[in-house]
């Protein structure tokens, strides 16, 4: 095989070359990768940056807070980072009460799922606490399920006071919240509980005062939430019983009221009946007295009326007989008899004939059946 002379030299130059390179390069990224780790920091877009110098003449927390971006850091400068999200302290009684349901048998699933629900909420700004035992101010105890929503407002101030990492839970924040909560809610008795608008009242006084104290260490408050509370079991059965019998005293009083109230109604009623009846009597009394006058009045006006009807009567009677007994009257007698002699249609006349010849004849003289003939010296 024939060879070229040099390219064996050549070669050997080209692959020291290419070695020389690369360790320069990889010297390089070395470098950079130091150079970037050692002096430069990120702060992610949830995160507050809180710069710590040892070295220098000034050392300690730089009073400045770094929002998201990546910064440039000399030596012995560490940027450290606060979550900016929302913090969530639960203390709950929510996993004890899923064990003490699920029994024995689920055990083993109900730790599963709440230890996965802590990983994905997250350990840095999600801590799970037991439920609070709140000591009321009538003895008795009542178990609280109570949420606090925080989030820390001035890192520079909880480095400060707290140091790094989540320090700040362990020292501040968990006995702050218990104390804050049980000092206020402790002051309800076990039966306040119940009451919504003393529950709410004393939730939003103990909402104000952790405000208060964790704005002095730099954290702000937006929301505390009661989402749960139960008693012993002894003292609810107890608690029943005196509720049940203080509904059944409110009932009888309600219903002893009613009962008032219905004889009360009762008894106006009765005097409304009996004024009615009054009334009615009254008013029955005046109509038969106007009745009474009324016939009264009718019965004289009907006397002097008869009265003036009999007198007139009589009087129309003497004219005519005054009249009958004149000259001229005769003529009309004799006239008028011989107009009751046309009515016999025999010469002799029967007895009914007579007897009505003899009172057409008295009529016309004017005397009365029964009654006394006028005077002879009257009839010429």
């Amino acid at each position: 095989m024939v060879q070229v002379a040099g390219v064996s030299r050549a070669l050997h130059t080209l692959k020291a070359s290419v070695r020389r390179t690369a360790v320069l390069s990889l010297v390089v990224l070395v470098i950079l990768t130091f150079f970037y780790t050692s002096c430069s920091a990120r702060v992610l877009p949830n995160q507050w940056g809180v710069e710590q110098r040892k070295f220098g003449l000034k050392t300690g927390i730089v009073p400045r807070p770094y929002g998201p971006g990546l910064y440039l850091v000399g030596l012995g400068v560490t940027m450290h980072t606060f979550p900016k999200e929302i913090h969530v302290l639960e203390a709950s009684y929510d996993r004890e009460e899923a064990l003490r349901k699920g029994g024995s048998s689920l055990a083993g699933q109900v730790n599963s799922y709440f230890e996965r629900r802590s990983r994905l909420l997250g350990e840095a700004t999600h801590r799970t606490v037991d439920a609070l035992n709140i000591q009321t101010s009538d003895g008795y105890a009542a178990t609280a399920d109570v949420t606090l929503l925080y989030s820390i407002e001035d890192p520079v101030r909880v480095a400060s006071d707290f140091g790094w990492g989540s320090l700040y839970v362990d020292s501040f924040v968990l006995n702050t919240f218990r104390n804050g909560v049980l000092t206020t809610l402790g002051k309800m008795n076990a039966e306040s509980f119940y009451d919504e608008a003393i529950r709410i009242g004393a939730i939003r006084e103990a909402e104000t005062l952790l405000r208060e104290r964790f704005a002095e260490r730099g954290f702000k408050v937006h929301k505390l939430l009661l989402r749960n509370y139960r008693y012993a079991d002894a003292y609810e059965r107890a608690l029943e019983t005196k509720k049940v019998a203080v509904q059944l005293t409110e009932k009888n009083r309600k219903e002893s009221v009613v009962n008032e109230e219905k004889a009360k109604r009762q008894q106006i009623e009765s005097k409304g009946n009996a004024a009615i009846t009054i009334a009615e009597s009254e008013v029955k009394a005046k109509i038969a007295k106007v009745r009474a006058e009324a016939d009264l009045y009718s019965s004289q006006i009907r006397a002097k009326a008869d009265k003036e009807v009999n007198i007139a009567t009589a009087e129309a009677k003497r004219l005519k007989a005054e009249a009958l007994t004149q000259t001229g009257g005769r003529y009309v007698v004799a006239l008028e008899t011989a107009r009751m002699f046309d009515n016999i249609d025999s010469a002799v006349m029967t007895p009914e004939q007579y007897i009505s010849f003899v009172r057409n004849a008295w009529a016309l003289i004017g005397v009365s059946p029964g009654g006394t003939a006028p005077p002879a010296g009257e009839h010429k």
